[in-house]
Parts: C-alpha cells; sequence; structure tokens
C-alpha cells in the first residue's frame, strides 16, 4: 500500500516526539529512572507524549534561529538558565533542563548535578540543528556551549542520547565539514549572536522516516520538500508497506496534524542583556519584524 503525506515541521516534531516517547529505553527510563531533555521545539511535544501534558516552566525554546539571526528565548535570559551577570559560570550551572524521574516531572536542577546522577539505562534528549546525508548531526552554540559538558559526562556516565531530528535541518554537507567553517569568534559581521557547530559523535538519531518505521514497521521515503502558506519548511513523504503498516503511520499522522508550538518570545535588540550578542541588529528594520 502507497500513501502521501505532508508535514509542516511543528507536525514533523509532534510524530518525532510519540516515535521518541514509544523507544523502549524511553519508556523504561520514564517509569524507572530518569528522562532528561533539553528545552527546545524538538523537545517540546516529547514531554506532554510522556506525561500527558504540556511543560508548565515559563521556558520552552534556548537558543533559536530566527528572522532576524541567532537568538535566545526571552525566559532563559530572563531567568530559567544563566542571567547576563554570570558570564564567568560554566554549562554545568544551567538549570533549564526538563526532567521526567519516575514518571513526574521534577524541578529545576543544575545540569552538573543531575549529569552526575545519570546511569546507563537513563536517557537525555537534545534538539539538534543540522542532519547531514549520513545521518550525523550538529548543535550550534555560543560561548562554551553545553553539548560539550554533556558528551564528556555521558562517556563516564555511559547514559542514553537520542536526537530527535527533522529532515528540515538537513544540510548538503557533511557536519564535520560544516562545524569546521563555523568560527564563532572568527566572524567579522553576522546576524545575531555568534555561533559555531558542534558535531555530536554518539546517540540515536530519530527523523520522520525513523519515527514512521518506529511506530508502525512501515517505510518513508521524502520525495519534496518546502512549501507556503505555512508549509514553508514541510516535507512531503510517501509511506510504504502492509495494508495495516501504511494505516497504522497515517493514524499517528493525523494525530500529529495541526500541531503548533507556543509564540516565540525575544528581547528587543536595542536593550537585549545578552551579554555575548555581538552582533545586535538594532536599527535595522527588518530586524523588529
Amino acid at each position: 500500500m502507497l500513501a502521501q503525506i505532508v508535514l509542516t515541521p511543528a507536525e514533523s516534531k509532534k510524530l518525532i516526539a510519540k516515535a521518541v516517547a514509544g523507544l523502549d529505553a524511553v519508556q523504561r527510563a520514564s517509569k524507572e529512572g530518569i528522562v532528561a531533555l533539553h528545552p527546545s521545539s524538538s523537545t517540546y511535544f516529547i514531554i506532554e507524549e510522556i506525561t500527558g501534558s504540556k511543560p508548565k516552566t515559563n521556558y520552552w525554546v534556548c537558543g533559536v534561529v530566527t528572522p532576524r539571526g541567532m537568538c535566545v528565548e526571552m525566559a532563559m535570559v530572563l531567568g530559567a538558565g544563566l542571567t547576563p551577570d554570570e558570564e564567568s559560570t560554566g554549562p554545568g550551572d544551567l538549570q533549564g533542563t526538563w526532567v521526567i524521574e519516575k514518571g513526574q516531572l521534577q524541578g529545576e536542577e543544575k545540569l552538573s548535578n543531575l549529569l552526575y546522577r545519570m546511569t546507563p539505562s537513563d536517557v537525555y534528549v537534545k534538539g539538534v540543528n543540522a542532519l547531514d546525508p549520513e545521518g550525523n548531526v550538529g548543535i550550534l552554540f555560543g560561548l562554551e556551549g553545553s553539548m560539550g559538558y554533556i558528551q564528556a559526562a555521558r562517556k563516564k556516565r555511559k547514559f542514553i542520547i537520542i536526537y530527535p531530528a527533522g529532515l528540515e535541518k538537513l544540510i548538503p554537507i557533511s557536519v564535520k565539514e560544516a562545524a569546521k567553517e563555523a568560527k564563532l569568534n572568527r566572524y567579522e559581521s553576522g546576524m545575531g549572536m555568534p555561533v559555531g557547530l558542534f558535531p555530536c559523535p554518539a546517540g540515536v538519531t530519530v527523523n520522520e522516516v525513523r519515527a514512521i518505521e518506529i511506530l508502525s514497521g512501515a517505510s518513508a521515503i521524502p520525495i519534496a520538500s518546502g512549501g507556503l502558506g505555512g508549509a514553508e519548511g514541510a516535507i512531503t513523504l510517501v509511506l510504504k508497506g502492509k495494508a495495516d503498516e501504511v494505516k497504522k503511520a497515517l493514524d499517528f499522522v493525523e494525530q500529529s496534524k495541526g500541531a503548533r508550538l507556543p509564540d516565540l518570545r525575544l528581547c528587543n535588540c536595542s536593550d537585549c542583556p545578552v551579554p555575548n550578542c555581538k552582533f545586535p541588529q538594532a536599527g535595522k528594520s527588518w530586524a523588529l519584524l
């Protein structure tokens, strides 16, 4: 049986969230151990899939790519993560990670303490910014970034890392090659915060193709990307498999259609307190859109 579907980026994130939440390792960790999730548009729906309710924190994403350039969500600037006067603190002091422990969404905890408590049966989920044709992923970072810190902890604690990665993140070259060119301390001009690209060396990547396979056993073949009228960044796929597999896949797709993310809140460029935004766009008419 064949079927054709179209998913907007938000709908893809919802579908991928269902697949990630359904993985045996995540199911086990959410009930008996720890599932830690870095706040992002890719992990927002996973909280809902595991706990049955949306995150109740004032923040839902950290760093973001916006029309004006690289930015940080307002709530992270004003209190969920590091505050502007904490430039000397490191990634271990971040407190914005969502933590599901033994089925319950917990309060905030320093990243260093959280990672120290994690074991090989626990799971850390992190959204990404780049996906290459070989399935490798990369994460943008400003200043130190937290992913190197998390990867170092993973080597010691052996917990599982999962990367939800919609095909909207696909880049046409290898992540390693792209990372060599992303030199955040050497840009002479830019839009928003300067960033580097961290190639992630280990983890389980789940995109729309893998999500369909996990949820239904059907195959998914990308045949087009992009669109208009709200379908910018959308992916068109052909579903292929036994009738019951494709019908099951379509059920999950239907459950994901219409998914929406919360509104994005950004500081005004003219008085933004983020200390490492070297290229604020104050005075640019397009930056205020």
